[in-house]
């Protein structure tokens, strides 16, 4: 039978961080209860089949690696499929625990350690979550524990005499195994391409082949073949479906109307509304006019909404669906002039012509103004897809910081453009053909780049709105920084409005309505944003597009699907590099991430905690200096309550307070010397000290070779209080004069 010992100890740890590896495979893909059902069904078997031997343990030892197979089944029955290639992992690894708990032998031990590493190994490479690298490591540090301890054990053993133990080795191992695996990580950081992992079908669940089962990762995620659900799907490919029909794709503004109304008739314009009340699919024609005045203006006045009725798509009514992070926005339109109720694109930011740039077979085009996003770090840039179902326009929606796009097999300019607005869209094109594949590279921004970058200019106009100045003068206060003023700006929308896309001004001017009582649509948070910021110097702009919805995310497909309803409008602050980054002030919506550096972190921290720092520090300064006195309190309480432990632990805890003792002042025993030997060596220039070290020494004797004889004399302890630090300094000192 199995007896617990060391290596098996350690055998059971490394084959548990080899299961843990496959949390971040299979926790977002999965019926996340199903998942934690399973983990932990997995660790009560462990621990059962670790217990004593008896038969629950061989039963336990055998059910373990037959567990992912049982909550595959039932996963493919009652809740989201489980791909086979997850399955077959999950068996592995169980089987390595089943191995380390269950081994009679040295030679299980190292099978499931082989095993073990050989899973972990495999997970990471294969995993695209930012910290799966972190299991590997921790296997890794691990292991080189226990293979120092397996080496010291066969000297040992080979020769007694000749090693000496030391607390300080294996640790020691361990932090150099960690500094090599830094500067090994560091030495060849960037520079490998981006793996492919399993986009080719390597496994029958791998997305994109004929033997796919329903675990597959189709959709947007799995390669292009697999993003249009097709096996050879081509970026123009003609779709003869009912589920594409011109009459079902709205554009934009159609979306904008359904969710917070129409605009508000001018007064000047005398225009007939046509009635919709009996007509189930919106005239091509009105939808291009409407097209057409959604992409020059965006009013803040608008209507109650009348939801248009479209016919309902029997498989999927996302508008695109998106490949990357959640919680971010697709921009579409943009907007930097604004008259108290409409807003307008004044400046020309087209480019006719983009910059192509060949990556190996690919064929990409960036924005002549972004190009330096070429040579950036590549943690700096991330690359998304999107998939355009029911456009119904030629812009592209894109996220903050978009610098080039890339479609596979095309690799002409004059397909890709760049709008007024500062849009990517395709010219001489109504719309971006159904089913196209358009892989979209992005920068990331940091809070230091925006600390640094945003600068407050006297030239930016205020908008002339006393509701708005009076607003942000109240909201600014004290704070120095412009990143500082507008993050105060966006928390007072976020924190005091209510989002009401149904809500209807009465006023000539909505927005000063709103700044009163910051409650209505997206639109009004987003053009209050941007005045707000105006206000303080910063030039600003609103955006039109689609925020992508955390909810909707797919885990079997892998993707986001974009739906109507998921239109959306944000502000755009501007850089003195020229950049624009985008703000979130209404409430419900994620704010976008600009994570702060280290460095940063750290002096905000500073500025913020520096009373509790000082004090901190202060304390543990003085904490150091009288360490002597606080240690030896603490001591000499801790043996106050030695009368309630058993004698033979009362007088072995007296030993122990009294090598602490010595230890504070720098008389720690030799290894290797007896510790009556080494009392009777500290105490022998005191004839007193002398006396009771040797009725201690002589009541342990008594206490642990006397045979059942276990009464300890009050007497023998008095050693204890009179061998306290400042006594043993004084005796040492002496001894060396």
């Amino acid at each position: 039978m199995p007896t617990w010992s060391r290596k098996r100890f350690e055998a059971i740890v490394l084959s548990l961080i080899a299961f843990a590896s496959l949390v971040p495979l299979r926790m977002p893909v999965e019926h996340r209860p199903t998942f934690v059902s399973e983990l932990v069904c997995v660790l009560v078997l462990t621990i059962a089949a670790a217990w004593k031997p008896s038969r629950v343990q061989r039963v336990a030892t055998l059910l373990l690696p037959v567990t992912p197979i049982a909550f595959a089944a039932l996963a493919r029955y009652f809740t989201t499929p489980i791909a086979y290639e997850v399955t077959m992992l999950s068996v592995f690894g169980a089987a390595a625990i089943a191995m380390a708990v269950g081994g009679r032998g040295e030679r299980w031990h190292a099978l499931s350690l082989v095993s073990s590493g050989f899973l972990v190994l495999f997970a990471a490479s294969i995993s695209d979550h930012a910290y799966a690298v972190v299991y590997p490591l921790a296997w890794i540090l691990v292991c080189v524990w226990h293979l120092v301890a397996n080496h010291w054990e066969r000297l040992d053993l080979a020769m007694p005499d000749q090693v000496t133990r030391t607390w300080t080795l294996r640790p020691g191992s361990v932090l150099v195994a960690a500094a090599v695996l830094a500067v090994g990580g560091l030495a060849v950081k960037d520079r490998f391409t981006e793996s492919k992992h399993l986009t080719f079908g390597f496994m029958p669940t791998s997305g994109g082949s004929d033997w796919s089962d329903p675990a597959a990762k189709r959709g947007v995620g799995s390669g292009d073949a697999a993003i249009a659900a097709k096996d050879f799907a081509e970026s123009f490919g003609a779709v003869d479906s009912e589920l594409f029909l011109e009459s079902q794709e709205s554009t934009l503004f159609d979306m904008f109307n359904d969710l917070i109304g129409e605009p508000k008739k001018k007064k000047n314009k005398m225009e007939r509304r046509q009635a919709m009340a009996n007509q189930k699919i919106i005239p091509s024609h009105e939808r291009a006019a409407k097209s057409e005045q959604g992409g020059g203006s965006f009013s803040t006045d608008r209507v109650p909404p009348e939801k248009h009725q479209h016919f309902d798509d029997a498989n999927d009514p996302g508008i695109v669906q998106w490949d990357g992070p959640v919680g971010i926005r697709l921009a579409m339109h943009r907007y930097d002039a604004f008259d108290g109720i409409d807003w307008t694109q004044e400046n020309d930011l087209s480019e006719d012509e983009l910059l192509r740039v060949d990556f190996g077979e690919d064929a990409w085009f960036f924005d002549p103004g972004r190009n330096d996003l070429i040579h950036q770090d590549p943690d700096k840039v991330q690359v998304g897809l999107l998939k355009a179902i029911k456009l119904g326009s030629n812009r592209l929606p894109v996220p903050m910081l978009t610098g080039g796009i890339h479609i596979k097999e095309v690799n002409r300019q004059d397909f890709f453009g760049i709008q007024s607005d500062g849009s990517f869209y395709m010219p001489g094109r109504d719309k971006v053909p159904p089913l196209t594949v358009v892989h979209i590279a992005s920068e990331k921004l940091t809070e230091d780049e925006i600390r640094e970058q945003l600068v407050a200019s006297e030239t930016v106009v205020p908008c002339g709105i006393d509701e708005i100045a009076d607003l942000a003068k109240r909201i600014v206060d004290d704070r120095d920084h412009p990143y500082d003023q507008l993050r105060a700006l966006i928390g007072y929308l976020r924190d005091n409005g209510t989002l009401d896309p149904q809500a209807v001004s009465d006023s000539v001017l909505p927005v000063s309505e709103f700044a009163g009582s910051t409650q209505g649509g997206s639109h009004l948070f987003a053009t209050t944003a941007a005045l707000l910021a105006r206000e303080i110097g910063l030039q600003s702009r609103l955006v039109t597009g689609f925020y992508v919805r955390p909810s909707g995310f797919d885990m079997i497909a892998g993707h986001t699907s974009v739906r109507p309803d998921d239109v959306h409008v944000w502000a755009e602050i501007r850089l003195s590099d020229g950049r624009w980054f985008e703000v979130e002030p209404t409430p419900g919506y994620r704010e976008p991430l600009y994570h702060p550096s280290l460095w940063l972190r750290c002096r905000q921290s500073v500025a913020r905690q520096w009373p509790a720092i000082t004090v901190g520090t202060a304390a543990a300064f003085l904490a150091y200096v009288t360490r002597r006195i606080w240690i030896d309190w603490t001591l000499y309480l801790v043996w106050w309550l030695a009368p309630m432990l058993r004698p033979r632990r009362r007088l072995g805890l007296a030993m122990w307070t009294i090598e602490n003792r010595a230890k504070l002042v720098g008389q720690r025993r030799p290894r290797g010397q007896s510790q009556r030997d080494w009392m009777e060596q500290l105490t022998r220039d005191d004839h007193g000290l002398q006396t009771a070290c040797q009725q201690f020494c002589d009541a342990a004797d008594r206490l642990f070779y006397g045979g059942n004889d276990d009464r300890v004399e009050k007497s023998s302890t008095r050693i204890v209080r009179l061998l306290n630090t400042q006594t043993i300094s004084k005796i040492t000192k002496e001894a060396a004069v």
